[in-house]
């Protein structure tokens, strides 16, 4: 007689099996969640990149040729001016082929000047006054040549700007294209920065962008985009952007480290914290609590804002988003939450 009793509770639904067995209805579990009340959102999106502070211009000042550095004429923070001296060095093997250059043009030119007028005379024949001309252009070229070299024993400042380094000193052997000193120009400072490939394609060349600088009390300055590369970096995917800084003053340094805000314009959508985007063979979706119990929302994501993402489609304004503990919950299952 027991025997069709427990087959038919075999076939019975869970719960109401649960139910007969503990003789009462069983209390349905309750997780408690954390959640969001969202809002829709239109018009401008801010991100905001870590960055840090390039100079302008920069070179690396050598001499061509080696030398006892006999003079020099700044010292690291100087200001220079364009075309300034800033240092020479002193080679006695090249002064010496510079003297002789100039003694043998001079013998030449003496020579070019006495056989002159027996050529013009007819005395002279053609073969010798060619001769006579071709010494008188290579002993010029040579002289030309020895006065490079010493010319190329000064360095003169390419732009205007300030010593950043210095790494010689007076009485020093320097040795040929040995960087003695470092040239930056301040006044076109820029903030490079690193845009992930998601988010660059809303970034423009001539956008506005607003420049923290943490080192200098969260100053802030206005900048522009100026440079978007086109090559992704294999190892972050993420693209270098370069802002300048449009009216800089001395107290920016180039190395600052600097936070770039750059705005975009982004059509209307919902803003949600991307750690409650869950991702699964449909693709992207969230838990809402919705009276009372967890339910799956499908959504399509159409931007970034930071740490959050805008969500165009699957949820609207005023919908309660499951933020914590999401991870418990599962279709219909009963949420509390303050």
């Amino acid at each position: 007689m027991f025997l069709p009793l427990l087959l038919s509770a075999c076939h019975s639904d869970p719960q109401q099996l649960k139910e007969k067995l503990i003789g009462g209805q069983a209390e349905e579990r309750v997780i408690a969640v954390g959640v969001l009340p969202i809002d829709s959102v239109s018009g401008i999106v801010s991100n905001t990149y870590p960055g840090y502070l390039e100079e302008g211009q920069s070179v690396d000042m050598a001499f061509k040729y080696g030398g006892t550095l006999q003079s020099l004429n700044v010292k690291e923070g100087s200001t220079v001016r364009k075309g300034q001296v800033l240092a020479r060095v002193s080679s006695a093997q090249m002064e010496s082929t510079q003297r002789s250059a100039q003694a043998t043009l001079e013998q030449a030119q003496d020579a070019y000047e006495r056989l002159k007028k027996v050529h013009d005379n007819g005395s002279l024949p053609e073969i010798k006054w060619r001769e006579m001309v071709a010494n008188l252009e290579k002993a010029q070229a040579a002289l030309d040549l020895a006065n490079a070299m010493l010319a190329d024993n000064t360095i003169t400042a390419p732009f205007s700007g300030t010593v950043a380094s210095l790494n010689a000193e007076l009485g020093e052997n320097i040795t040929p294209l040995k960087p003695v000193m470092r040239i930056i120009n301040t006044e076109g400072l820029t903030v490079k920065i690193s845009v992930p490939e998601n988010e660059i394609g809303k970034v423009r060349v001539g956008d506005t962008a607003e420049v923290v600088v943490p080192a200098l009390g969260d100053r802030r300055f206005m900048g522009k985009v100026t440079e978007k590369s086109m090559t992704a970096s294999l190892l972050t995917h993420s693209y270098p952007v370069k802002v300048l800084i449009e009216q800089p003053d001395e107290e920016l340094v180039p190395g600052m480290i600097s936070k770039v805000v750059l705005s975009a314009d982004v059509s209307t959508g919902i803003i949600v914290p991307a750690n409650a985007i869950l991702t699964n063979e449909d693709g992207r979706f969230v838990w809402v609590a919705e009276e009372g119990r967890a339910t799956r929302r499908n959504i399509t994501i159409s931007g970034y804002s930071g740490s959050s993402v805008i969500v165009s489609e699957g949820l609207k304004a005023g919908d309660i988003v499951i933020v914590e503990g999401y991870q418990k919950v599962s279709e219909g299952m009963k949420v509390s939450y303050e």
